[in-house]
């Protein structure tokens, strides 16, 4: 049975007591949260995170009686590779949740072919404005460094810094850590804030634990360098975070 409690700073905790079950519930948040955008607003738009965390929500996303025709679909962030890479976010996105009937929604691509990253910005953040905003719903990860999207906290000090200003309005950012191998586009903390609802999906007893040291830093505070990026999501506007964990 699912356990459900208010944590730090006012966000909601949802646990489940696996990661299939923990998939279906989130999935059926996010329908529900899609759903009335569309019934509101007539759109909605809907920013995921790559990885193979998400799959289990992307299966079943896929098959949801949604009017996905009237759904926008980006990613947070992406490797600087190309469509069909083993390493694509957006590769993993068109393959396990815009099919099915989540097929009809619309992908708005962060990635531009033959192009360096940096040329790419203007382009992707144009692309991005003409998302429905704020965002319906943002579906975040979190490694165990406690970067979300790809916000490290070992990129350099000058990127890190603007891709995580609140004063950022480009909304898009590159970032070079020396920990990735790739080059990635982010979408900044200024866009990712301007979002009806953001859900934290983490699973194991570690990442609980990184969580929890993560925000007992923080003290319920404002995010600064030296702090896990991954509290500069979720302090901000808490009362529409709800983190989705399992074991």
């Amino acid at each position: 049975m699912a356990k459900e409690r208010v944590i730090a700073c006012g966000m909601q905790w949802h646990e489940e007591a696996d990661k299939k079950t923990l998939g279906e519930s989130l999935a059926n948040a996010i329908t529900r949260q899609l759903l009335t955008s569309i019934e509101t607003t007539d759109s909605a738009s809907l920013v995921v995170s790559g990885g193979s965390t998400p799959v289990p929500v992307f299966a079943h996303l896929s098959s949801a009686d949604i009017p996905w025709s009237k759904v926008r679909v980006t990613l947070a962030d992406e490797r600087w590779v190309a469509l069909g890479h083993a390493d694509s976010n957006e590769s993993l996105v068109r393959d396990t949740l815009l099919v099915d009937k989540a097929g009809a929604a619309a992908f708005v691509s962060l990635f531009r072919p033959d192009v360096d990253p940096e040329q790419a910005v203007a382009s992707v953040a144009a692309d991005l404005r003409e998302m429905h905003t704020p965002f319906t719903a943002v579906i975040l990860g979190m490694g165990g460094d406690g970067h979300t999207a790809s916000l490290f906290p070992d990129a350099p000090d000058a990127e890190l810094l603007a891709a995580m200003s609140l004063d950022n309005s480009h909304g898009v950012a590159i970032l070079h850590p020396p920990s990735v191998s790739q080059a990635r586009i982010s979408l900044t903390r200024a866009a990712l804030l301007q979002s009806v609802h953001r859900y934290l999906h983490i699973t194991g007893e570690e990442k609980s634990r990184v969580l929890a040291a993560a925000l007992e830093e923080a003290d319920n505070g404002s995010w600064q360098l030296g702090m896990k990026p991954v509290v500069g999501l979720l302090t901000e506007s808490p009362a529409n975070v709800s983190v989705f964990w399992s074991p």
